[in-house]
């Protein structure tokens, strides 16, 4: 589909909103019509993207806001509707629910998702702003509200996430850079040209406008993990213009993400949280439709894969294996292992967890082991466990991962084919990873 034709197929029909927002929305209308607030209503419409979408093509059209670059605030423009203009027009507004064979629910996940992004930008933008002591505040957090707003409508056309990240995916659809596809939205649905001061090429690079963009790429970019530069330089930017600290443009993005998970739309209004607490490392989104249905075992049995990918590409341990229980043997035998060569006998390893061997203490609870060169002879020699032999000479560490309060596995980790030892930073690094993990279950 070209992308005119797509843009006015979206203009041509009302939109849905979240339930959550519907719910709240029917109350507040259902008062007596002395008790009914704007400011309520208002912030309502800021709290979710698609019922501001909707407010705002209400008054797109608008002769006025079509010839001035002024984007009135929410309040006022309901003040401007009236009660009655304003009651007929939410009074027919539907849910976004997922409907069988037509709209998946992990569709509908996603797009609380992106939704919850524009929420985060536009808190942040808020914030960075006011901290520089702008006073015009509110016009950039309803244009970051409407960033993701194509992307999201096409999540719904499409019925499925892309592999690719979201935004490349739409621009790479239409053959359009996602900015110059925003502006081509803005005017096609009609909405009021004020937007494109903030979103489009025209007003120039103005402060305000890089403070918004940088607000939003903050936003849509946490899953890139809180630690890469590629991330923290956008934090960095803000702070330079608004003469914040990063430390203090920073604390911007955490409470951000904190309102949006604590007043949430959608379940998917936790998805920038869980991003901002991911561990250190490598780390690639599943999608979210295979998320959604993995039970208990898998989860962890991904979790783990993830963790020794972490373990290997980051903390760069030369060789990482996982040992899984087996309950009706009760025994450890390989199941995951990075760096080991394929004819080296630790890859057909079981280890026994007879009464008293070491294994059989290790695993008793929850713990770590460090064992330098020296210690891993002691242990050869007390122990008489083949697996000291078969694992090489060097130095190696072992932690035990839990589930509850069952026993899933141990993880180890060495330099097994430079011999180097293993510093303590390192050392940290495996216990804390390991550690949070098995706090996830």
């Amino acid at each position: 589909m070209e992308l005119a034709n797509w843009l006015q197929s979206i203009a041509e029909r009302r939109w849905p909103i979240l339930p959550d927002t519907l719910s709240d929305l029917r109350q507040a209308c259902a008062r007596h019509s002395d008790l009914i607030r704007f400011t309520d209503m208002a912030n309502l419409c800021l709290s979710d993207p698609l019922l501001l979408f909707d407010l705002m093509r209400m008054v797109g059209g608008s002769r006025s806001l079509q010839q001035h670059d002024v984007l009135p605030s929410v309040e006022k423009i309901l003040m401007l509707i009236g009660l009655e203009g304003t009651l007929g027009r939410f009074g027919r507004l539907t849910p976004l629910e997922s409907v069988p064979g037509r709209l998946s629910p992990e569709v509908i996940e996603a797009v609380g998702d992106w939704l919850a992004r524009g929420r985060v930008a536009a808190i942040l933008a808020k914030t960075w702003l006011s901290q520089a002591g702008e006073l015009k505040v509110e016009d950039c957090y309803m244009a970051a509200l409407l960033y993701n707003l194509p992307a999201c409508f096409y999540l719904i056309y499409r019925n499925d996430i892309p592999d690719k990240p979201l935004l490349q995916a739409v621009s790479e659809t239409f053959g359009v850079a996602y900015p110059q596809l925003l502006e081509a939205f803005v005017r096609t649905m009609p909405l009021p040209v004020g937007l494109l001061a903030l979103l489009g090429k025209q007003g120039g690079a103005s402060r305000r406008k890089q403070i918004l963009r940088l607000a939003v790429a903050t936003a849509n970019g946490l899953e890139q993990g809180w630690w890469r530069a590629t991330w923290t330089v956008g934090i960095e930017a803000a702070a330079r213009l608004t003469g914040l600290t990063f430390e203090e443009a920073y604390g911007g993005v955490v409470n951000a993400v904190r309102q949006v998970a604590l007043h949430p739309r959608a379940p998917g209004y936790a998805h920038p949280a869980k991003a901002l607490l991911l561990l250190e490392g490598e780390y690639h989104r599943p999608r979210q439709h295979a998320v959604s249905t993995l039970t208990d075992a898998e989860q962890l049995d991904l979790s783990i894969r993830e963790a020794m990918r972490h373990l290997a590409n980051d903390l760069h341990f030369e060789r990482v294996l996982f040992f899984q229980y087996v309950r009706d043997n009760h025994h450890l035998r390989l199941r995951y292992q990075l760096g080991v060569a394929e004819d080296q006998p630790l890859r057909r390893a079981r280890i026994e967890l007879e009464p008293g061997s070491f294994f059989a203490l290790l695993t008793s609870k929850p713990q770590s082991f460090h064992a330098p060169a020296a210690v891993r002879a002691q242990l050869r020699q007390k122990y008489g466990d083949p697996f000291f032999t078969l694992s090489g000479e060097s130095d190696f560490a072992l932690l035990t991962l839990f589930s509850g309060q069952t026993l899933a596995g141990v993880f180890y980790v060495d330099h097994g084919n430079s011999g180097r030892a293993i510093d303590e930073d390192s050392y940290h690094g495996f216990k804390s990873l390991i550690t949070r993990l098995t706090h996830r279950f």
